[in-house]
């Protein structure tokens, strides 16, 4: 699922050195050009777009759309942009309520009467600041398509993590009912009302879900781990002829950096998003995370700038995409990053370029694959058994393998490319190394009842329940749902043998 990666940039210096042939921003360009250019050998690939003063220092693309082919990324190649949807979804209800077809203070109740009466007074503003006390999810995948009714149903029926307006939890799923209010106060599906409100008004035609011009665009598939290459999200799409609503309205927008950019400046002039309209999106409605002094608006999360002034944005992933969007208003700065490979490091691109814009001294770490993606590697080239595939990761990769994250994250991608066998050689061995973690029980039973060990599959997640907090349970939803699933496929085996026995 689309995740947040939120961070925050501190100990920025204040020495600037002088530089022999280049100073200042032209110095910054070059450094962050070399920074990125030399990181393509470690796997990095992607494109990025800097403006300062409303002045394009950067618009260049690294690395190729399918790798190991020539087929090099441009700031015009469509990416999944992850959570960077749920700003598009904030400012469609913001235009709705302009056009006084709902409000932000509308409960639940209104769009849904048979909603479960501990949910009928979320409101809508709560649903935009995520403090509905809905969870972050209700275990469907991201192309899991179950109907409109299913859907609602399923979440509706779902116990609330806290009091609604008591408690920040980051919630897709609250984003994805924000959308379908959309939906029944403009009488328009929603990716018609985000075209119709925002997207054709700011000129982002290579911006959407299905309703979107790809003709002459290169659409990048991606690359797990940066290693395994999945489908562009976009023929996932057309291939489902739909889009989930586990995604829809709170992530897997498709668009570029350069539509991006476009977006940017219909929000800087105030073209399509009156400055009232903005005030209340861009409003520290809540606080986030104390630490960082993180408060979010309505789809964006806001900073104060080290360097003085917001900083304003969002970011997401789907685990294989990831996208940013950082934007300093008083210091008129703005960083539009995107990738298909995303690895430990891709995260930490758009804040190394802020901090070269705002340091001649500092120099990033170099782009180094993390763990996941070093231990997919070696499984992928190993050749002997599975038992021994286990050995050698703990021989090779020991220091690496004391987090669970790393085998469950290399296992599950293996997983989904249908490396079977050795997704669950590394999942075994991360429930032996953390046999109280219910969640690696929980995604072993997933490798298990992919590969039709029905009753192995059973005893693992019957045990990731039995591990289950006290609440906040992220995998308890999907362990029910899969253990009623193999009920359901054991109860029709053993009607099947008994009518053959007949």
């Amino acid at each position: 699922m689309r995740t947040l990666i939120l961070s925050v940039l501190l100990g920025w210096s204040a020495i600037v050195l002088a530089q022999p042939v280049l100073t200042g921003e032209h110095w910054a360009t070059e450094r962050i050009d070399n920074h990125l250019t030399r990181s393509v050998k470690n796997g990095f690939s992607g494109a990025v777009m800097v403006v300062n003063d409303d002045r394009i220092l950067l618009k260049k693309g690294y690395g190729q759309a399918e790798h190991n082919t020539p087929s090099p990324i441009t700031t015009a190649t469509l990416f999944d942009i992850g959570s960077v949807t749920k700003q598009f979804t904030a400012a469609l209800i913001i235009k709705l309520q302009s056009a006084e077809k709902l409000s932000v203070q509308d409960t639940l109740a209104r769009y849904f009467p048979k909603v479960p009466a501990d949910k009928q007074g979320i409101t809508l503003h709560q649903l935009l600041t995520h403090t509905s006390g809905l969870p972050g999810g209700i275990g469907l995948g991201d192309f899991d398509n179950v109907s409109t009714q299913e859907f609602f149903d399923q979440l509706f029926s779902t116990e609330l993590l806290d009091t609604p307006g008591e408690q920040f939890h980051y919630s897709n799923v609250g984003y994805s009912v924000l959308a379908r209010v959309a939906e029944l106060a403009s009488g328009q599906s929603y990716e018609a009302a985000l075209r119709h409100h925002l997207l054709d008004p700011a000129s982002m035609q290579y911006t959407g879900y299905l309703q979107l011009d790809t003709h002459q665009q290169q659409v990048a598939p991606g690359y797990k781990a940066g290693v395994l290459r999945t489908l562009p999200n976009l023929a996932r799409y057309r291939q489902d002829g739909e889009v989930s609503w586990a995604l829809k309205g709170n992530g897997g927008l498709i668009s570029s950096v350069d539509d991006m950019y476009r977006w940017y400046q219909a929000l800087q002039q105030q073209t399509i998003i009156s400055a009232s309209e903005w005030a209340q999106l861009s409003h520290p409605h809540v606080l986030a995370n104390a630490k960082y002094k993180e408060h979010y608006g309505y789809g964006w999360s806001l900073y104060p700038a080290p360097g003085g002034g917001r900083l304003i944005t969002h970011n997401g992933s789907d685990g294989v995409f990831y996208f940013d969007f950082r934007w300093q208003p008083e210091q008129q700065q703005v960083i539009i990053f995107a990738s298909n490979a995303l690895m430990r490091p891709t995260p930490a691109i758009s804040e190394d370029i802020e901090l070269m814009l705002a340091d001649d001294t500092y120099n990033p770490p170099e782009f180094a694959p993390g763990p996941v993606t070093q231990v997919l590697r070696f499984a992928l080239n190993y050749r002997l058994s599975e038992t021994s595939l286990s050995q050698a990761l703990t021989k090779n990769f020991a220091e690496a393998l004391t987090e669970p994250v790393v085998l469950n994250r290399a296992g599950l991608a293996l997983l989904e490319a249908g490396y079977h066998k050795k997704a669950i050689a590394l999942l075994q061995l991360n429930t032996r190394q953390f046999p109280d973690d219910g969640n690696l029980w929980d995604s072993l039973g997933e490798a298990q009842l992919t590969s039709n060990q029905l009753q192995a599959a059973k005893q693992s997640f019957a045990r990731a329940l039995a591990l289950a907090p006290d609440k906040h349970c992220y995998w308890c939803a999907n362990a029910r749902k899969k253990l009623e699933h193999i009920k359901l496929r054991q109860k029709a085996a053993i009607s099947v043998s008994s009518v053959s026995a007949g």
